[in-house]
């Protein structure tokens, strides 16, 4: 009996909560300081996507020469909104600054100066995203909320370079609780909850049409999309799932009972829900970043079993062995070990035995050692990389012929200029020891904030009658703390708009300027609407640009993009006839009630002469 209870009272990572005896609130608003390393490596991709993807439209979104010049969109900044990327309306300047940005994101992923680098991609992600407001959606809104919480947590305390060169980083706990851990929790959670509240519609509850109308806004359905939503009956249970689980699941997942468990599955039915609407919606990487986000709640007993399979597969007898003059090349072996999932694999200077210590001076290398024997420089490297649990099938790669030749010339070029390495390491690679608790400044600020976005939120809602005060949003906008979560709320959209943009050259000849080419425009209805648009952020400036929720700032809109389809043309036939006058003019496809027939509009947004 006493050893059932022992069983029962058993706890993810040590702690002292069971199935029967509630979780503290340490263990519900704490993250393991390994998941913490999941969500810095998958933020830091994260980012590095997004710097790929806006760089498909440098000169077209961020430059004077595109379809947002500096001079409209600092109209139209909010008070206390700031951009680097302002400073110049060149595509050199703008690459330099997206240079920086993923260097940044790099830094983020290894986990190399992390708070250093956390912070700057947050101010680089703020100032991208403020140099062209026309064209972000929920996934900017909540990639910065993320990395703003990213700057207080210690995200380098696991799998990190930083990491690596703290000497007593294998003896931290990695359970960890501050402020902003509930902070971070609560943010995410705060986006389903706040949203669920806000589908006031009765296409929601208790019709339970609000999927079937989202998989009929065409401009945005995938093709996948476009089959599934003719299962109608799905659709309506879909409906109902999504918005109880926003509703509901914000609330359980922070249950002090049966807590493990409820985390757990509440973390994988959000994940498999932006799933889906990754497979029907094009709406960027916006199931991405909130997927990161909900990862942001694995439990450490998961990685307390994966420790366990891992510690199974690795090698036993593994050991490396380096010279004990030299700092460099202790930091080097360090760094390797973590990356390499070689756990406490031991690190020892070769002069505490002498037969390793005469291999490593008579061939000038390091060593390692297993069962097979000892191995020197690039075989060395062989081996380590065969030791690995996860990296083992890099090794036979790493045996052929011409690898072995360079590595080991690789090796003696790094052997010969050890001095030099040590220096630059020794500023570049400092050891130091990575903080075990936050701060009090810290966990006040994160207090603070974490006050300011639960009353932003709180003010969303329907029947709140006050606003935030001017200076509250000043503080808003400079820290991207922005909260209102309008996803399908109060419903889906109703109407599916794509552009048809036909013109006439200085020659007379009929041209279709939206596709760049001569001949009429076609205005049938395409098989696939969503790819009318070249991409997402087109996607949203575009249907920004007909929306006439926007008039008069659409009117602004229209001209500049009319402005840059002049110039756009100029550059691509800079030796025929130019542009010389075209209409903007959209298909509005609106979203019938299920069994009526659809109904397109044509609605004309502009007019305009090259040369006028």
């Amino acid at each position: 009996m006493q050893g059932i209870r022992q069983q029962l009272n058993a706890t993810a990572g040590g702690a002292s909560t069971g199935w029967f005896r509630p979780a503290g609130l340490r263990t519900i608003f704490g993250i393991d300081l390994r998941t913490l390393a999941l969500f810095r490596i998958l933020l830091g991709f994260y980012l590095l996507a997004d710097i790929c993807l806006r760089l498909r439209d440098l000169t077209a979104h961020y430059t004077d020469q595109g379809i947002m010049p500096r001079a409209v969109q600092m109209d139209y900044l909010s008070l206390g909104s700031y951009s680097l990327h302002l400073a110049n309306g060149s595509a050199l300047f703008q690459g330099v600054l997206f240079a920086i940005a993923a260097v940044a994101a790099m830094m983020m992923i290894i986990g190399w100066k992390t708070r250093i680098a956390v912070i700057a991609s947050w101010i680089l992600l703020i100032s991208v995203q403020n140099r062209n407001t026309f064209i972000l959606s929920g996934e900017d809104n909540l990639a910065v909320l993320l990395t703003f919480w990213a700057m207080f947590l210690p995200l380098g305390a696991r799998y990190s370079v930083d990491a690596a060169l703290d000497p007593d980083s294998d003896k931290a706990d990695n359970r960890y609780f501050s402020i902003a851990t509930l902070a971070l929790l609560v943010q995410g959670m705060s986006m389903y909850f706040f949203s669920a509240m806000l589908k006031t519609d009765a296409r929601w509850i208790p019709d339970g049409t609000a999927v079937y109308y989202a998989l009929n806004l065409d401009y945005m359905v995938t093709p996948f999309g476009l089959w599934f939503r003719q299962f109608e009956p799905l659709l309506q249970a879909l409906t109902y799932y999504v918005y109880w689980l926003e509703l509901i699941g914000p609330i359980l997942i922070f249950s002090p009972f049966f807590h493990r468990s409820l985390r757990i599955l509440f973390m994988c039915a959000f994940i498999t829900m932006h799933l889906g609407f990754l497979l029907c919606l094009e709406i960027g990487l916006f199931p991405v970043v909130s997927i990161i986000m909900n990862l942001t709640f694995l439990p450490g007993s998961v990685w307390d079993g994966l420790a366990e399979r891992l510690a199974r597969r690795r090698s036993e007898a593994l050991a490396i062995w380096y010279d004990r003059d030299c700092m460099f090349c202790l930091k080097a072996c360090r760094i390797l070990r973590m990356f390499l999932f070689l756990g406490n694999t031991p690190i020892r200077p070769a002069q505490d035995d002498p037969p390793i210590g005469r291999l490593l001076e008579d061939n000038n290398s390091w060593v390692v050692s297993n069962t097979d024997g000892n191995f020197m420089k690039w075989q060395a490297m062989r081996q380590l990389v065969r030791g690995s649990p996860v990296l083992r099938p890099l090794a036979t790669t790493m045996g052929a012929r011409p690898i072995v030749w360079l590595g080991d010339r690789s090796y003696d070029l790094v052997a010969a200029n050890r001095a030099g390495l040590a220096g630059i390491s020794d500023r570049l690679l400092p050891w130091r020891t990575i903080p075990r608790r936050a701060g009090w400044a810290t966990n006040c600020l994160a207090g603070v904030f974490l006050v300011f976005i639960t009353v932003q939120n709180v003010s969303t809602l329907p029947g709140a009658n006050w606003t935030l005060p001017e200076r509250l949003v000043i503080a808003r906008q400079s820290l991207g703390l922005f909260q209102y979560w309008t996803m399908f709320a109060p419903h889906p959209e109703l109407t599916s708009p794509w552009p048809v943009i036909e013109g006439r050259l200085t020659d007379g000849t009929v041209v279709d300027v939206y596709s760049a080419k001569r001949g009429n425009a076609d205005t049938s209805r395409p098989d696939v609407v969503s790819s009318v648009y070249e991409n997402y952020r087109w996607r949203k400036f575009l249907s920004n640009l007909e929306d006439q929720s926007y008039l008069p700032v659409r009117q602004f809109l229209a001209l500049n993009y009319a402005r840059y389809l002049c110039r756009a043309w100029s550059v691509a036939n800079p030796d025929g006839a130019q542009l010389a006058t075209f209409s903007i003019i959209f298909n509005v496809e609106f979203t019938p009630p299920p069994g009526v027939p659809r109904v397109v509009e044509e609605r004309e947004v502009w007019l305009h002469d090259c040369f006028g």
